[in-house]
């Protein structure tokens, strides 16, 4: 293995650099020792699903098309859900492969459907609907491996029931098991198809980051005590590091990366949609109180993870597709409420973005395309003077988003894209985020991390200015081989001793491409899954 690559979403030094100073994370502490390490900045929006497509093309957004893992079409309001398949431009292994280099992938979000180059396998990340034979490639790779190891997955079962009926424990010990059953698949990926350039990713970090922060005090995050469960998960993955590697020798450029970063959430993306009702840019129809829902009731009884045989119980009294109707129902029930012949601009509880109800574009759109530019002023003039109870500014920035991403998939992207001021806090979520039954206490943060070891790579150095764009270039040159024409990112010079640079100076592969794709279309069961799975991890 001449490449390994290990991701861990939504690591952030914010957390591993005091664990090492105090002792802990032994395989990471010696990777920075020995490597270069720093933080890498993730994609303007810093999600999962645009920052891990960056990181294996090369690419912005507005040129590779993946933004979100699901969002809303402009034209019929009707909540899209985006894969690997939905991608434009070519991915890492594509180029190794043009050197003649196979490559392995597993767990990398946003690669649904597999596809793999010769001699090379992949497994699908969480963009997947489910492990199906989609999910594989070679396809007969899925039978040996659940025949190996039946417990694989991409996220613990039931994990969002857990959470809904604050079974933290249980919710920690279950990716645990988890990251131990991904990390003895991979090492039989490892040995049984070896490949020269291999990359997996775990995302337990980011279910920690996102769950566990409000568990964490200024001592827990100095000192990895017992019973920090986060800590715990971090443990968990350094050992897992270790374990792949063995399999490595010194010849092999190792990379420890992460998507974006994770912090306290202020509590104010909850809190958006109120403010913009609040400043009249959106109106919704009345409120209802009342008695629960039928459907809230079926979800209380489901929240207390009763046995199966009740929940299909209470399912078959009400009649299971009178509940589908219900989930249905309720799922658009936010963004049904709002009155789009008297909203401006428009959001929904949890986002970090803003989109203007533009005449043309969306379905019910006021906005004339004249008045554009000023309404996105005056609402971003607006939430410069938005103040939390203490007075502190609730918005440190916002970004229009011609201004940080450019192709011809701009125009996917929202309109307005807010960074929050991280000392704000705006307490307790509205009423229609605590029905869900639980929300985050850590939130994204833009910078990730980088660490990088292996032969003419420098020792003990910090490195800066490293983004997500950068790693396919910096890979394809650590490696000898031309950086493919075209491509957003640069090769992080840095990174490299001076022997090595001299040595290999940088060349170009002009005859790489990235060609765009149709849209990929999911079934509607496709579609159902995987907003299942988005849900049960908190992301909808």
């Amino acid at each position: 293995m001449r490449i390994l690559v290990i991701g861990l979403d939504a690591a952030t030094m914010d957390l591993i650099e005091p664990w090492i100073a105090a002792g802990q994370l032994p395989t990471l502490a010696r990777l920075m020792a020995e490597g270069v390490s720093g933080r890498m900045i993730s994609t303007p929006n810093m999600h999962s699903a645009s920052a891990w497509t960056s990181i294996l093309t090369g690419l912005n957004p507005g040129r590779h098309g993946l933004f979100v893992f699901s969002d809303r079409d402009f034209q019929t309001g009707r909540q899209m859900f985006f894969t690997g398949s939905d991608r434009a431009g070519a991915i890492i292994s594509s180029h190794l492969a043009r050197h003649g280099m196979t490559a392995g992938l597993v767990n990398v979000p946003m690669t649904y459907k597999a596809e793999c180059s010769p001699g090379g396998f992949m497994i699908s990340g969480l963009d997947a609907p489910a492990l199906n034979e989609h999910a594989f490639c070679p396809e007969e790779l899925r039978n040996e491996l659940f025949n190996k190891f039946p417990d694989y997955n991409f996220a613990p079962p039931a994990i969002g029931e857990l959470m809904k009926a604050s079974r933290i424990d249980e919710a920690v010990s279950a990716w645990l098991k988890l990251i131990d059953s991904q990390t003895a698949a991979v090492e039989w990926l490892i040995e049984t198809r070896p490949t020269d350039f291999f990359m997996t990713v775990y995302t337990a970090s980011d279910w920690a980051g996102h769950n566990l922060w409000k568990y964490l005090d200024a001592d827990r995050k100095r000192n990895a005590q017992p019973g920090n469960q986060m800590f715990a998960i971090y443990r968990a993955l350094d050992m897992a590091i270790a374990r792949l590697l063995a399999h490595t020798t010194i010849e092999t450029q190792i990379y420890i990366i992460s998507d974006h970063g994770m912090g306290p959430h202020t509590g104010a993306s909850y809190h958006l949609a109120d403010w913009l009702e609040s400043k009249g840019y959106m109106r919704r129809a009345a409120r209802k109180s009342g008695r629960a829902s039928l459907i809230s009731v079926t979800r209380t009884a489901a929240q207390g993870l009763l046995p199966a045989k009740i929940k299909e119980k209470i399912k078959s009294g009400i009649g299971a597709e009178r509940v589908k109707r219900l989930q249905s129902a309720e799922k658009d029930s936010f963004y049904n409420s709002i009155e789009w012949s008297r909203t401006i601009a428009y959001t929904e509880p949890g986002r970090h973005v803003i989109n203007i109800n533009l005449a043309g574009r969306n379905q019910s759109g006021i906005v004339v395309q004249d008045d554009y530019d000023k309404v996105c002023e005056d609402i971003i003039r607006d939430l410069s003077e938005w103040t939390d109870a203490r007075g502190n500014s609730v918005v440190e920035r916002v970004v229009r988003r011609d201004e940080v991403y450019f192709g011809p998939f701009t125009e996917r992207a929202s309109d307005l894209y807010i960074y929050w001021n991280t000392s704000a806090r705006m307490g307790e979520p509205p009423r229609e985020v605590r029905a869900r039954g639980f929300w985050w206490s850590g939130d994204h943060h833009l910078e990730g991390i980088l660490i990088a070891k292996g032969p003419g790579i420098r020792r003990g150095v910090k490195i800066d200015a490293a983004t997500v764009y950068d790693f396919t270039p910096t890979v394809m040159y650590a490696a000898g081989l031309p950086v493919p024409e075209g491509l957003d990112g640069r090769v992080i010079q840095q990174t490299f001793d001076d022997e090595f640079i001299a040595h290999h100076p940088v060349q170009v592969d002009a005859l790489a491409q990235s060609a765009a794709v149709d849209r990929a279309e999911l079934s509607k069961s496709e579609e159902e899954l995987i907003e299942e799975k988005l849900r049960g991890l908190g992301y909808l």
